[in-house]
């Protein structure tokens, strides 16, 4: 009675009914076109791990990749790309902020891991706003906050969730080191304990060969579009793992 309605259904329809016209063609094709069903492609690295087990080693050895995802902001029927960075890398993050818990009645008894929570999360919001560069791209988000089960308890700990981006992997990797370095001083000024677990794989950004893009990918896309054309789009902060191919 659930699915993660991201298109993914659509994905594979859309990847079988190409290899099925592909080899009609069989015979015309001067070369060898490989189809990648990779899993797990949102949070699971799914193309990284098919890499690891060799589908890119395979004979004859793919000179180039081409990926695909459906996308709700144009209309049904069109095709929109660009070239250069297109969707952005990505990390996600937990931390974990451990206080004194207590009454609320008395908290000078306590070390309060929520007024900590609250200063980190604003404290992170300056990473992009006053050390990126303004013509740099990137994203700090605090999305889940767990803490407390009643409303006169301090709770003893605090759990957030959330995620960096950005159109280029040096900058997310220092996205990480600032959210590292503002997490620990911003808890160690509270009096808190805090550690941050990263996801096992950040995704690099997905970048379109402008070469390949102009010459093949524009084309192709005209001919399969209502309009007859690729639309140019913007960059987006979505991530997906079609890098690692």
């Amino acid at each position: 009675g659930k699915m993660h309605a991201c298109g993914h259904d659509g994905h594979t329809t859309m990847l079988l009914g190409a290899a099925a016209l592909l080899k009609e063609m069989e015979d015309s094709i001067n070369g060898t076109v490989r189809i990648m069903f990779q899993p797990a492609e949102e949070g699971g690295a799914g193309a990284k791990r098919m890499r690891e087990e060799g589908v890119l080693d395979l004979d004859p050895k793919p000179q180039y990749g081409f990926g695909m995802h459906v996308w709700p902001m144009i209309p049904s029927g069109t095709v929109a790309s660009r070239p250069g960075p297109l969707l952005a890398a990505c990390d996600r993050f937990e931390i974990l902020i451990a206080g004194v818990g207590g009454h609320a009645a008395m908290p000078h008894l306590t070390i309060d891991p929520i007024v900590t929570a609250s200063a980190i999360v604003m404290n992170l919001q300056t990473i992009v706003s006053r050390t990126l560069s303004p013509l740099e791209s990137g994203v700090c988000s605090v999305t889940k906050i767990e803490a407390g089960e009643a409303f006169n308890i301090i709770p003893a700990s605090v759990l957030m969730r959330g995620t960096i981006r950005s159109l280029a992997t040096d900058t997310l990797l220092s996205l990480k080191s600032k959210v590292e370095h503002i997490v620990t001083t911003t808890a160690a000024v509270h009096g808190c304990n805090t550690s941050i677990t990263w996801s096992p794989d950040y995704y690099p950004p997905t970048v379109n060969d402008p070469t390949l893009f102009e010459d093949f990918s524009r084309e192709v896309g005209g001919h399969v579009s209502d309009e007859g054309h690729i639309r140019d789009i913007e960059p987006t902060m979505g991530a997906e793992d079609f890098a690692f191919v």
